[in-house]
């Protein structure tokens, strides 16, 4: 019996060592109050003057680009919001689209360009196209699809003839301008026998 009894108390000590152990671990948890997830904020994480994005197509051909004083990124949404910016769609065989405003936000990789206050659409012109300009408070830019929109009113000028509505959409591949709601339209009569400013869609 003596020489069983080291091993027996050897066996008691360590299972109150265990159990012992257990409790302790199970009192820190509980008594230690785990921090709740940090809210991801809409807060810029870098910054910087005279940004330029460039983007070119799969055979390396610039075909937007977007430049601007001042730009903040936001990794929450990885957006940027950019001061005076300037988008410029320079698609082969298409017209030169150019926007501006006083501030805007790019989405998508650079694809959404959302301009806002005093935003101006121009599409250059070219030899087979006039110039025309759409101006608006907040005017969008899908720079892939070439096309700019807008939901509020606007105001779209081309040559001496004037179009105004509420919710304009131009689609510079087709050189079409659809306006949901026309509320004026200006057409000088030499610009009436060459082509109309735009179409106006019904709602």
């Amino acid at each position: 019996m003596k020489d069983r009894f080291p091993t027996i108390a050897s066996i008691v000590i360590l299972v109150g060592l265990v159990i012992g152990t257990w409790f302790a671990a199970e009192y820190a948890q509980r008594a230690v109050q785990l921090d709740a997830a940090a809210k991801q904020t809409h807060e810029p994480d870098s910054w910087g003057k005279t940004m330029i994005m460039l983007r070119t197509n799969e055979t390396g051909l610039p075909i937007s680009r977007i430049e601007g004083d001042y730009m903040e990124h936001f990794p929450d949404d990885d957006s940027y919001d950019i001061v005076s910016p300037r988008a410029i769609s320079i698609k082969p065989d298409q017209p030169t689209l150019v926007g501006t405003s006083r501030m805007a936000t790019v989405l998508d990789d650079g694809n959404r360009v959302v301009m806002k206050k005093d935003a101006v659409v121009i599409r250059l012109a070219s030899e087979t196209t006039d110039p025309m300009n759409v101006s608006s408070e907040e005017i969008t830019l899908l720079m892939d699809e070439d096309v700019a929109y807008t939901d509020l009113p606007a105001i779209a000028v081309r040559n001496r003839s004037t179009l105004k509505g509420i919710g304009m959409r131009y689609d510079n591949k087709t050189g079409e301008l659809k306006v949901l709601d026309s509320t004026d339209v200006e057409i000088a009569p030499r610009a009436r026998q060459e082509q109309p400013p735009a179409t106006e869609t019904q709602p």
